[in-house]
């Protein structure tokens, strides 16, 4: 049987008040601790966050500047329907007929937008971009046809620098076929998103180019253009698979240069 020997004595007495003093100063120190750890912590987290948020923004500015460089300054509407975008010397010459409202014309610039850009930016394609509003009668009396594509022309003529980003936002916001579409406020968010000018974002209500779309969309008619997205490369219909990546940036460098 263990012996209750001094040593044994003094560890299991009562503190003495300078140890009580030690023993509290210990454990103060040792919430500091923690709560120093809690905000290191803390500190870490948001800018792993922030680290985050801005690699985010970045990666997302760097993708609209992108397309803002794929439009050179002498691109711009025009006024026979047509919003003319890259060199005016450039060798292939692309046209897409589009209704902004048109999911399979959402389907192809998604597929094939990037590429499409990137061939204007290098000075391979001069792009003839046809906003039609033929689709006004899927979107519950809105209109939304004629409003996407007047707000399009609108920036192109005011901002044909950013077109491209603002086309691309376009259809990737795209409303569903039968919809009231977006808002006349939700067009102009999207075009400030997309770099152009808040005081041109603001003038889309006032509808300066629905006569410009209209006529635009009865001239393709009588073209001939009876589905969307029709393209044309060099003036000769292209039949391939618009849908899938690759496939018309493929058609555009097997294409003779005009």
């Amino acid at each position: 049987m263990p012996t209750n020997t001094p040593s044994n004595r003094a560890s299991s007495a009562p503190p003495t008040g300078n140890r009580r003093q030690q023993l509290a100063a210990q454990a103060a120190q040792a919430e500091r601790d923690r709560t120093i750890r809690r905000r290191v912590g803390l500190a870490l987290l948001v800018a792993v966050l922030a680290a985050a948020i801005f690699a985010g923004v970045w990666l997302g500015g760097s993708a609209i500047s992108s397309r803002s460089t794929a439009a050179t300054a002498s691109s711009g509407a025009q006024d026979n329907g047509v919003i003319t975008v890259g060199s005016a010397t450039a060798p292939v010459r692309v046209e897409v007929y589009q209704d902004f409202m048109c999911p399979y014309c959402g389907r192809f610039e998604r597929a094939n937008g990037d590429d499409v850009a990137h061939l204007v930016a290098d000075g391979t394609v001069r792009l003839e971009l046809h906003p039609l509003s033929f689709l006004d009668p899927s979107s519950q009396g809105s209109q939304y046809s004629t409003r996407s594509a007047n707000a399009f022309v609108t920036a192109a003529k005011a901002d044909p620098q950013h077109i491209l980003a603002f086309n691309s936002a376009l259809y990737a916001n795209q409303p569903a076929e039968g919809t009231p579409g977006l808002t006349d406020q939700q067009l102009a968010q999207l075009a400030v998103g997309a770099g152009i000018d808040p005081a041109v974002a603001g003038s889309f209500t006032a509808m300066t180019y629905r006569g410009w779309v209209q006529d635009g969309t009865t001239k393709a008619f009588a073209d001939g253009i009876n589905a969307t997205p029709t393209i044309r490369i060099n003036g000769t219909t292209w039949t391939g698979d618009p849908y899938t990546p690759g496939t018309i940036k493929a058609a555009i460098q097997a294409a003779p240069h005009e």
